[in-house]
């Protein structure tokens, strides 16, 4: 009978345990639940995260939820963040599952663009930092293990050690990056080197110029595209001045004409800072006028500040007052701010070395007929000036110590001695009013 009754024992026993184990769950019931919790992590949605996890003190939830939000940082800030949220992504690691009675396991792998490397070396403007999101291809990857639990309602929660486990994946929403200006703070203007009335017309060579508020000490690239096809774009390029220039010829791939003018049509030049940043997208119509003839320029248009009177001492392609500090209002016009008087001529071919000089006529009422010209401001020899892209430019800077109200007079010539027989002769008006007057 003892035995009888040790034999029933051992058989409950028995029976028992098989009845817990027939109790354990499935992986495929639990699959979805643990796919369910991973895409509200991806999701970032702290509410529903909280509300299949363990119930956990009022403190760490509110904790766990403000990490989370993004309503209560500013703008730029909240985008960016937005952005790498963006990019998380999951696998449920099947073969991890496991389950034992109410209880189950599982390891899934989260990824999140690696944003700590593609930031690491930027200056820290908004735009960047997005620029540099969207090129990055390399991913950093985060294996979390999962523990869930079925509650008294049949529910399955993870467990509540499972918040802290997601600080690695979370830890961008802790950052504070750190932003400079807004992109349009960062240049002052753009300008058409030697376009008219909004324009090219006959010409060899089209420049988009960028000026900056301060010297960016910068490498820059740029894009130009004609009708909507591009032709070219530029290396990455050190700056190293207050403006930068992007200039688009023949050497460069343009096509020309018979005459060696550029192809007519509507030309589009994009200037981006080095890790892509846009600084400037500008538009302008090239004219082909074969009544024209050549391109050189041998004589001034109506109304022009400057008389050409020997073209013969170089072949001119374009020549004019130049803008180093944003205070010529208009053709040989500057406001009483500018540093430096700059006239130049840019050049088809090399050229000799010429000589230049300033005269200057004081008052708002300056006669240019009273210049004593052997008494000159200013005057010095120089010879053509060759860019990075080809281009030759005369460039005949003055500076004076005091900009005075009045006119000023260039005089270009062979030699001193030749100056009462000038190539070319400029006059420059300065007004009493700031550039900001105009502005």
């Amino acid at each position: 009978m003892k035995i009888f009754k040790k034999m029933l024992s051992s058989l409950l026993v028995l029976a028992f345990a098989l009845s817990l184990a027939s109790c354990d769950a499935k992986p495929e019931e639990v699959k979805p639940v643990i796919d369910t919790y991973a895409k509200c992590i991806q999701y970032m949605d702290a509410a529903r995260i909280l509300d299949n996890t363990d119930p956990v003190d009022d403190a760490t939830a509110s904790a766990f939820s403000e990490k989370l939000l993004l309503s209560d940082k500013n703008y730029d800030q909240a985008n960016l963040k937005d952005a790498i949220a963006k990019t998380i992504t999951y696998t449920v690691n099947e073969e991890t599952i496991t389950t034992q009675g109410k209880s189950a396991s599982c390891t899934v792998t989260f990824t999140i663009k690696d944003y700590v490397t593609a930031f690491n070396e930027l200056v820290g403007y908004p735009d960047a930092y997005l620029q540099a999101l969207n090129s990055c291809s390399e991913n950093m990857s985060y294996d979390i293990d999962f523990t869930f639990n079925k509650n008294k309602e049949g529910r399955w929660l993870a467990t509540s050690d499972t918040l802290a486990k997601l600080n690695n994946l979370f830890a961008f929403m802790d950052e504070k990056f750190e932003f400079g200006p807004d992109t349009p703070d960062l240049f002052d203007r753009t300008s058409w080197l030697f376009a008219e009335n909004g324009k090219y017309e006959n010409t060899t060579s089209i420049e988009l110029d960028i000026w900056f508020t301060d010297n960016p000490d910068k490498n820059f690239y740029y894009i130009v595209s004609k009708d909507n096809v591009e032709l070219y774009k530029s290396e990455p390029q050190a700056n190293e001045d207050i403006f930068f220039r992007a200039p688009f010829n023949k050497a460069l791939g343009a096509t020309t004409t018979s005459a060696g003018f550029i192809d007519q049509g509507v030309y589009n030049i994009k200037i981006f800072r080095e890790d892509g940043l846009p600084l400037a997208d500008e538009t302008i119509k090239v004219i082909v006028d074969g009544a024209k003839g050549s391109p050189a320029k041998t004589k001034a248009p109506k109304g022009a500040s400057y008389t050409i009177k020997d073209p013969s001492f170089a072949t001119i392609k374009n020549l004019g007052w130049w803008d180093y500090d944003g205070t010529l209002i208009s053709e040989g016009t500057y406001c009483i701010n500018t540093k430096t008087l700059a006239f130049s001529i840019q050049l088809l071919s090399d050229a000799e070395p010429v000589y230049f000089a300033y005269y200057f006529v004081p008052g708002e009422k300056a006669d240019t007929k009273k210049v004593d010209y052997s008494k000159p401001v200013y005057e010095s020899t120089i010879s053509p000036f060759l860019y990075f892209d080809g281009s030759l430019f005369y460039n005949f800077d003055y500076e004076p110590e005091t900009m005075e109200v009045g006119k000023y007079v260039l005089v270009i010539a062979k030699d001193k001695d030749s100056i009462d027989k000038p190539y070319i002769t400029a006059t420059c008006k300065i007004l009493p009013q700031s550039s900001e007057e105009f502005v």
